[in-house]
């Protein structure tokens, strides 16, 4: 008796170990350095993310999605990853949490290079369900991005040549700034023009410099047919560089028209 109970015991336990074993493979497995898990039922969304957690939960169409965005992603764009956190959770949920669900989504994609990738993290309202499973908590955008205009965020960074004020020299910046107002005219939606410059020169120079950027945007988009009224015209100067303006390659990057759209 005593050796009949020992031997189902043992049984007992191989089958618990075994079951273990399987239910880890099912949960927890890894695609080269790159941890996945599978999606849960019920829920919906090529890649969705649990609650404080940064692991990708992949459905059987990511691997779809994933190949669109690679082939819109050229030379001439950038893929922009957003990863959401839901706001008022700390510390499951964080900006920091944003950033790591967005660079494990990176992580993914192998056809693009990783200069022309951004990370951003932003803040959303979550409801109670959020807690209770997978939920969405990452999206992309693909951003135009070339010599002389770059798609960031909910921004467009129009570039200048050193000390020029007085035309756009781009018919590709012509080509963008005309779509802008195509669509501003159909939603009557406003824009915020801002113009920056180096730190070369006075600092006063400068701040009428970057009007005088702004302004040259402001007059193609209204010879386009946008109402003046619609378009707001600042200048921060040399106060708010974007790269180190000790550096050639930063001083271009500082000297740009930011334009904004406002719904």
């Amino acid at each position: 008796m005593r050796s009949f109970l020992i031997a189902l015991l043992a049984l007992l336990w191989l089958i618990l170990g075994w079951l273990y074993y399987q239910e880890y493979n099912k949960c927890c497995t890894t695609k080269g350095e790159i941890s996945v898990l599978p999606a849960a039922k019920g829920k919906t969304g090529p890649i969705l993310f649990a609650w404080g957690n940064s692991i990708p939960i992949l459905s059987d169409s990511w691997p779809a999605m994933r190949d669109s965005l690679t082939r819109f992603a050229s030379d001439t764009t950038s893929l922009e990853i957003i990863g959401y956190f839901c706001n008022n959770a700390l510390p499951e949920e964080s900006e920091s949490l944003g950033f790591k669900r967005a660079s494990e989504t990176r992580n993914l994609f192998t056809g693009i290079d990783n200069e022309r990738i951004i990370l951003l993290s932003k803040g959303i309202d979550c409801d109670s369900s959020s807690r209770l499973g997978p939920f969405e908590s990452v999206g992309f955008n693909v951003r135009k991005r070339t010599e002389n205009i770059k798609e960031i965020d909910d921004r467009t960074l129009i570039y200048f040549l050193p000390n020029s004020t007085q035309k756009l020299n781009s018919t590709e910046v012509e080509g963008y700034l005309t779509d802008v107002a195509i669509r501003v005219k159909k939603t009557g939606e406003k824009i915020q023009l801002t113009g920056h410059t180096d730190a070369v020169g006075p600092a006063s120079d400068n701040l009428k410099l970057g009007q005088q950027r702004a302004d040259i945007v402001k007059n193609f988009l209204v010879s386009q047919g946008v109402s003046p009224q619609n378009i707001i015209s600042t200048s921060k100067g040399e106060e708010v560089p974007i790269e180190d303006n000790s550096t050639p390659s930063g001083r271009a990057k500082n000297r740009r028209t930011e334009l904004q759209i406002i719904k």
